[in-house]
């Protein structure tokens, strides 16, 4: 019997082809991971676990976070008809709230120029507006989250690095406006502070 022949080997795919291939799967899983990844920022096991903690805390703590959005109001607020009482407050958080946050939240720098009602219907949006100072013009002012417990409310006006490096903030002070939605707050009167890294502000004000 003769010996089998020897198969010929296969020829390797040409260079074009290899690179199309590699073209086409990056495409490809691109298009699928954009499809089909959950929305939302990116996994951050240490940030996560120091958020979740201090939720548990300030809830243990019995504080609830209302909602609350700060813009940039293009003039001073006119005075309202009857103007709260500003006085000074001690700097930072105060120490429950302190203890509260497993990391620190970055304020601004201080907080002035505070205008705000002295009373305000039950439903309607409370407004309260303040100059505030940043320490570094390479941030701006990202939020301005509030927290109740009973009747007292804090302000935490927290700031962020601008997203380039070169970049930096018009003003070092400029005006704001914190709008607080009042139906989560029962009839009553109410003792705000809103914090800072030097001296804050206090006031207060009733829901009728």
């Amino acid at each position: 019997m003769p010996p089998p022949t020897p198969r010929a080997a296969p020829k390797p795919w040409p260079l074009k082809w290899v690179a199309a291939v590699i073209v086409v799967s990056v495409a490809l899983y691109t298009f699928l991971t954009l499809q089909f990844r959950k929305p939302g920022p990116a996994y951050r096991p240490y940030q996560d676990a120091q958020d979740r903690a201090t939720t548990a805390r300030l809830l243990a703590g019995g504080w609830s976070r209302l909602p609350a959005d700060v813009s940039r109001p293009a003039d001073p607020a006119k005075p309202a008809a009857t103007s709260a009482a500003i006085r000074r407050e001690s700097p930072g958080l105060g120490a429950e709230l302190e203890a509260a946050f497993a990391e620190k939240p970055p304020l601004l720098a201080s907080v002035g120029g505070v205008v705000a009602p002295a009373e305000v219907a039950r439903g309607e949006d409370y407004r309260a507006y303040f100059k505030g100072t940043l320490a570094d013009q390479g941030t701006q002012l990202a939020e301005v989250a509030a927290y109740r417990r009973g009747n007292t409310v804090v302000l935490i006006p927290t700031i962020e690095r601008l997203p380039d490096a070169a970049l930096l903030s018009r003003w070092a002070e400029a005006p704001y406006q914190v709008r607080i939605p009042t139906q989560a707050l029962p009839p009553g009167r109410y003792e705000v502070r809103l914090a800072a890294q030097r001296a804050g502000a206090a006031w207060s004000f009733s829901v009728r």
